[in-house]
């Protein structure tokens, strides 16, 4: 009966808050006067007004592809509308099922959840009828609409309290992963690399390498090439043609004073003691050794975050300026008055003075004028482009009648001089066709530019002349892959035959307590996978990627600690996941099987009314 009643108590918030917060002031009470519900299950009503509350909650739970509110239009393109109904015709089958049970709640139940929902208190705290009144009438319903509504939600709960009561996990579900999160192992491993070998690696013949480039051809392939002709205007080829006058400068110069010329400031901590005789105890008992500044922080219920004041001046500090400024980094003044109080101050460092001369930044600041003035020439000129492209010229025309600058690129995606650079002419490469006449696109830095698809290259294998270095190193590469992975079996079999890892003249290793998730930055990538995957002492195991090869052999199995509360809090979380996921299958199936033996009666026309209300 507890959790039945808690279960209840949660029920009501819940309504309460997708009453009070999800209504908003909005309510379906126009369509047409007589409709008011959009459907039934049984002989329990889907109103116009939960269906309608339900979809504003849903809307304001909501985030729109581009961070903003979602629209409706945009929520029925993912069809949300639909979840929502599906949902309340979710809650009306529990509504359904519980009446055909014959659950019911009395009048003293009611009033007890009524009267303990803070919702409907007064200033004192008590119930106050009028407050009850007043909010259910902002949601648009009267007290016995409310009560009916509560007095469901509850017996809803009854009903869910009992399906979902005693779902206990199966004991070996969460022990099995824990075993296999929390075991560790100890074992010996090493790198096989060349000096291993017997025998140095031989040049390759002609033969082997032409085998090779023919075998593996796909490695030495051109990229697909794109021919594509632009016409490009920057603010780096207008930058020359910008006129800056020193009057400007000095007018930028002066505007940016405070960013470029700083005062001294001090980096400065201030713990405020309200009571005088109590900060005068505390810079004593700091004087005479008797405490810390950081546990008097930690005394008043602060951390040293709280009391930061970041850098100051002089003038920030106030009367206590003077003092903090005579302090060096370290030392803790005070007390000191405040317009909060007493304090005391810890100086945690000194910023000098920044002074920048004019001249030290006149470039800077002619550069950073003429960038954005050059913007601004390019940005009245587009107009002009855009007339020029759309009368049908051609780029190299519009090159040779602006300012414009004409050029080539043969583009692939990794392509990065020229305007390959920019992300807008990257993405408008990858994506234009021959057929597609020349526009004008917007660069990252406020240039402008066009381009046309001239024709494209597909991808070819280099010949192996110009590729011949690569298919040496490759070749030679492979090969020693081979012969290190060799080794390392042949080793792996001496191991076997009873010899110690220790004598087979490998630097050799030693790790333990290695969990499946530790990383040794120098083993291949499926190491640790391949070790977990032994079975017993003694075992070993050849491992490879990339370049790497390595041998390891396992010493010790290790169970996972009982004791360790990490492993502990993985079991409790897994047996909890475990719990709800069989709750909701439970759910799902209960309701499943409701509504295969319920009349459900849905209509349209309401639920499209009230989906215009939004």
């Amino acid at each position: 009966m507890n959790a039945s009643g808690k279960t209840t108590k949660t029920l009501v918030w819940i309504l309460m808050g997708m009453l009070i917060l999800g209504l908003g002031g909005f309510g379906v009470t126009n369509l047409g006067g007589s409709v008011r519900t959009i459907g039934s299950v049984g002989d329990k009503p889907i109103t116009t007004q939960s269906y309608s509350r339900a979809l504003q909650q849903m809307l304001r739970g909501q985030v729109s592809a581009s961070g903003g509110a979602m629209s409706f239009a945009e929520a029925q393109s993912q069809q949300l509308d639909r979840l929502v109904l599906s949902q309340l015709i979710a809650a009306r089958s529990l509504d359904s099922e519980a009446a055909q049970l014959g659950l019911s709640v009395g009048d003293e139940r009611l009033a007890a959840q009524i009267l303990s929902t803070d919702a409907f208190r007064g200033v004192n705290g008590e119930f106050n009828r009028d407050d009850y009144r007043f909010r259910l009438q902002q949601i648009g319903l009267t007290e016995r609409e409310y009560e009916e509504i509560v007095r469901e939600e509850i017996a809803r709960g009854i009903v869910q309290t009992a399906m979902f009561s005693n779902i206990e996990p199966t004991p070996s579900y969460a022990e099995t992963i824990v075993q296999f999160i929390g075991e560790k192992r100890d074992f010996k491993w090493a790198i096989i690399d060349e000096n291993a070998l017997a025998e140095p690696l031989s040049d390759p013949s002609t033969e082997e390498l032409e085998a090779f480039y023919s075998q593996n051809q796909s490695r030495y392939m051109t990229p697909d090439l794109r021919n594509i002709t632009y016409a490009i205007l920057t603010p780096e080829q207008m930058i020359e043609q910008v006129e800056v006058d020193e009057n400007t400068l000095r007018q930028l110069y002066e505007e940016r004073a405070t960013e470029l010329n700083r005062p001294e400031r001090r980096l400065v901590e201030r713990l405020i003691i309200s009571d005088e005789k109590e900060a005068e105890a505390a810079a004593t008992a700091l004087n005479n050794r008797e405490t810390s500044f950081e546990n008097l922080v930690k005394e008043r219920g602060l951390e040293l975050g709280d009391i930061d004041m970041g850098d100051v001046t002089l003038q920030d500090l106030g009367d206590a300026g003077e003092a903090v400024f005579a302090a060096q980094t370290g030392d803790i003044v005070g007390p000191l008055q405040t317009s909060l109080g007493p304090a005391l101050f810890r100086v945690n460092g000194v910023l000098a003075a920044v002074t920048t001369e004019f001249a030290d930044v006149r470039d800077e600041l002619r550069d950073e004028f003429a960038q954005g003035r050059a913007r601004r020439l390019i940005d009245n000129e587009r107009d002009a482009f855009d007339d020029l492209l759309a009368s049908g010229a051609t780029l190299e025309e519009l090159a040779s009648e602006t300012i414009m600058e004409l050029g080539q690129i043969e583009w692939h995606s990794r392509s990065e001089a020229g305007p390959a650079g920019y992300a807008a002419f990257r993405e408008a490469a990858d994506r234009i066709t021959t057929e597609d006449f020349p526009e004008l696109l917007e660069l990252d830095d406020g240039g402008l530019i066009a381009l046309r698809l001239d024709g494209e290259v597909p991808s070819v294998a280099q010949p192996l002349e110009e590729v011949r270095e690569r298919v040496i190193a490759d070749e030679r590469q492979s090969r020693l892959i081979q012969a290190l992975s060799a080794k390392a079996r042949d080793l792996s079999d001496q191991i076997a035959e009873g010899n110690d890892f220790d004598t087979l003249g490998v630097s050799v290793r030693r790790e333990t307590d290695m969990t499946r998730t530790d990383f040794l930055p120098e083993a291949p990538a499926g190491f640790m996978v391949d070790l977990f995957a032994l079975k017993s002492p003694g075992e070993t195991t050849v491992s490879q990627g990339g370049s790497t090869v390595t041998l390891a052999q396992l010493e010790t199995i290790i169970s996972p600690n009982p004791n360790d509360e990490s492993l502990e809090s993985t079991r409790q979380l897994l047996e909890d996941q475990y719990r709800n996921d069989i709750a909701q299958d439970m759910y799902n199936m209960f309701i499943t099987d409701i509504q295969a033996r319920t009349p459900i009666i849905l209509d349209e026309t309401a639920i499209n009314a009230v989906n215009a209300q939004f």
